[in-house]
């Protein structure tokens, strides 16, 4: 089963912002006569916006029998299903996690292992955590403080 994360506004907000300066920069070097500095300008900024589109069009979980897959762009991380703890539901900007695979603010701490957490925004929230449930019922859902 295959979730797009869920984008939030402010994420696209900000993603079109740093779009829209990338080229912005990019359109002074095309009146510049020195070639050399043309390529490095160009390539950089196309770069950035490969990377980036990369990242924005390419974030998703996937989750089979026994793991988990997460995906943003370049980034990958496999985890076993089975070594899943908890799953903590997050709402805020500010995450607790290093590993961020998430284009939200609204969004699922899943620690697995001993002291492993990563952060993920699935679309369907409700239907990943029953699918990752089902693999593994040991793992513990902590709902939002305004769930409680």
């Amino acid at each position: 089963m295959i979730y797009k994360s869920c984008i939030s506004t402010a994420n696209k907000i900000i993603f079109g912002f740093v779009f829209f300066i990338l080229i912005l920069a990019t359109i002074p070097i095309f009146y510049c006569n020195d070639l050399t500095s043309f390529i490095v300008v160009v390539s950089i900024n196309l770069a950035a916006l490969f990377f980036l589109a990369w990242i924005l069009f390419d974030t998703e979980y996937s989750i089979d029998k026994t793991h988990l897959y997460c995906k943003s762009g370049p980034f990958q991380k496999k985890i076993a299903i089975a070594s899943i703890q908890k799953i903590s539901h997050h709402k805020g900007v500010l995450v607790p996690v290093m590993l961020k695979l998430a284009l939200s603010h609204e969004g699922l701490i899943i620690s697995y292992n001993t002291y492993d957490e990563i952060y993920i925004s699935p679309e369907n929230q409700v239907e990943f955590l029953e699918i990752l449930q089902k693999s593994n019922p040991n793992i513990k859902i902590i709902p939002t403080k305004n769930e409680l």
